[in-house]
């Protein structure tokens, strides 16, 4: 009797440590498809020397813009950088190449929301807002997806909702 609870045991100690694998790799994958969905939203189709990136990583998210043939004439490169924690910032500028990385905690994050907008070019795009409170300060990610389709980006934004949800 107790070699067969004990086997019990065991067995549902095992399962829920596979379906905790399970559901670790499945949060991977997902975060994987959403960074690669985001990424390609956010490019600018008047702007194709752009390239950009977000990555999802754990509780952590970067944005990488770079501009190999950008309008930039420097004597001197420069470049600047910002880091508190898991958050930061930086940018390199110089002749012709522009790069900029923002960093953040989900853990941070205090909300999600996103606006219909119009650039320069009278180009129609969503504007993703991501704001994220330290203590005393705070800050607010844009993300642009370029897309005429409310419903991707409100699609995107749950998504993103679940991530945010899951580090807190």
């Amino acid at each position: 009797m107790k070699k067969n609870l004990l086997i019990w045991v065991l067995l549902l100690v095992v399962s829920a440590a596979q379906a905790q694998v399970t559901n670790n790799v499945s949060g991977n994958v997902d975060k994987q498809v959403l960074s690669k969905q985001i990424t390609q939203l956010m490019r600018n189709p008047k702007k194709p020397n752009q390239d950009l990136q977000f990555v999802l990583s754990g509780c952590h998210a970067q944005q990488i813009i770079r501009d190999n043939k950008a309008d930039v004439q420097m004597s001197q490169p420069v470049s600047v950088s910002y880091s508190k924690g898991e958050s930061g910032w930086g940018v390199k500028l110089k002749d012709g190449m522009f790069e900029m990385k923002l960093d953040f905690a989900w853990a941070d994050v205090t909300g999600l929301s996103y606006e219909r907008e119009t650039d320069d070019d009278d180009q129609t795009y969503y504007s993703l807002k991501i704001k994220s409170q330290k203590k005393a300060s705070g800050t607010t990610f844009d993300l642009p997806l370029y897309t005429t389709n409310e419903t991707v980006v409100k699609n995107v934004m749950q998504r993103l909702e679940k991530v945010r949800q899951s580090c807190k």
